[in-house]
Parts: structure tokens; C-alpha cells; sequence
């Protein structure tokens, strides 16, 4: 039974594998497209995303206003009510029968703007709260915006990453290429010596490969000095036939 499993986990490892491969030429073929693509996703939620802070920042401002505005009037109502008491109360002790009629009139009209402030505040209360609201829809938005662009940037990364090893690659062939050039060049002129000590550059696109000072001395040997100077000196035929 366990070598039974093993056998099939074996054999869903080599799919996975076979499917990353297809996955990874497939964005090779069309990288340029992928690439076009993803840059066009990212703008289109970004721009969905600032226009969202837009309005978004209007509303919180709305929002603060109508809250700053609805305590005012409450605070203001409240404080008339109060500076009529105490004119009641104060005409009473000083015996004004003239200005306690006067603040009992303040009193019940401070009362009357007390109350309606209050029933103002009731239904401002209900604007707040449809406010808060969206400004949550607004912010679930923005975070899915976020979210978006973040999934378009790494899969455009990915695109990016995968060619970037590839050039990287193909930049240390011909970076050993120049240098094996270069160990011949020094080579003959008996100046190798510790040219290339501890070299060592790995491939990006096979995990185990890579490159050290004895690869260069063995390409260096392909190389003869009339290749090092990049000359074609006429061989004994060609000057026979030339006589």
C-alpha cells in the first residue's frame, strides 16, 4: 500500500512538473502580451482607486461637516436654555416681574428651538449613519482595487523574473566567453596566474549549474592567438596558390 502511494505521488509530482513547464513556455510565447496586459489591469484599477479615494474624501469631508454642524446646534440650543434659566431664576430672586416674563418667554423658546434641534439631530443621525455605510462600501472597494493591482503586479513580475533569467543567462555565456578569451590572451602573455581566482557565476535557469576558474581555463584552450586578436593569416595553400 505505501509503495502503491509512493508510485502516485511520484507520478502527480512529474505532472506538476510537466504543467509548470507548459505554464512557463506559454508565458514565454506571449510574455510580450502577458506584459501589455497586466500594465493595462494595474492602470485601469488604479484609476478605478483614486477616483474611489475621490469620492471617498468628499464624502468623509460631508460627513465631518454634518457631524460638526449637528452638535453645534445642539450645543448652541442647549446653551440658550440654560442662559434663560438662569435669567428666570435671577429675575425671580431680584423680583423683576418685567424680565421674568421676559426669560420665561427666552426659556420656552430655547425649549421649543432645543427640541427641534434635537429632532433635527435625530434625522442628521440617520444621514450619518447612510454615510459611514458607504464610506465602508467605498472602502471594501478600495481594498479590492488594492488587492487587484497587487495580483496584476506579481503576476507581471513573474512574466518579468522568468525573462530576466533568461537574459541573465545568456549575459554569463557571453560574459565566459570574453573571459576565456581574455585567460587565453593572459595566458600568452604568461600573466595568468590568479586572473580568475574564486570566479564563480551561477545559471538562473538550472538550479545545479554553474561556472568557476576551471571552466574558463578549459574554453580559454579554443582559443588561438590569431583568434585572440581576431586576424586570418593566409596558410601555405592560399600562399601557393596566390604564386
Amino acid at each position: 500500500m505505501r509503495e502503491t502511494r509512493s508510485k502516485v505521488d511520484n507520478i502527480e509530482y512529474k505532472i506538476s512538473v510537466i504543467d509548470q513547464d507548459i505554464a512557463w513556455f506559454n508565458r514565454k510565447a506571449n510574455s510580450s502580451e502577458l506584459m501589455a496586459e497586466y500594465k493595462e489591469t494595474m492602470k485601469n484599477w488604479a484609476t478605478d482607486k483614486a477616483d474611489l479615494e475621490g469620492k471617498r474624501k468628499v464624502l468623509s469631508t460631508r460627513l465631518a461637516e454634518t457631524k460638526d454642524e449637528s452638535e453645534r446646534v445642539i450645543a448652541e440650543a442647549r446653551q440658550a436654555e440654560e442662559e434663560a434659566a438662569r435669567a428666570y431664576a435671577q429675575s425671580v430672586a431680584w423680583s423683576d416681574v418685567e424680565g421674568e416674563k421676559k426669560a420665561a418667554e427666552a426659556a420656552q423658546k430655547a425649549a421649543t428651538n432645543l427640541s427641534s434641534a434635537m429632532e433635527n439631530q435625530r434625522r442628521q443621525s440617520l444621514i450619518i449613519a447612510a454615510m459611514d455605510q458607504e464610506i465602508e462600501t467605498i472602502d471594501a472597494h478600495i481594498e479590492e482595487a488594492v488587492q487587484e493591482i497587487l495580483k496584476a503586479e506579481r503576476a507581471a513580475v513573474v512574466v518579468a523574473l522568468e525573462r530576466l533569467e533568461e537574459q541573465w543567462d545568456e549575459s554569463v555565456k557571453e560574459l565566459l566567453n570574453l573571459g576565456s578569451k581574455l585567460y587565453a590572451a593572459k595566458r600568452y602573455m604568461g600573466r595568468e596566474g590568479m586572473a580568475f581566482h574564486r570566479f564563480h557565476v551561477s545559471s538562473q535557469l538550472e538550479s545545479f549549474t554553474h561556472w568557476g576558474e576551471g571552466d574558463l581555463i578549459t574554453m580559454s584552450y579554443k582559443y588561438s592567438a590569431e583568434q585572440i586578436i581576431d586576424i586570418e593569416l593566409p596558410d601555405l595553400d592560399e600562399v601557393n596558390k596566390a604564386a
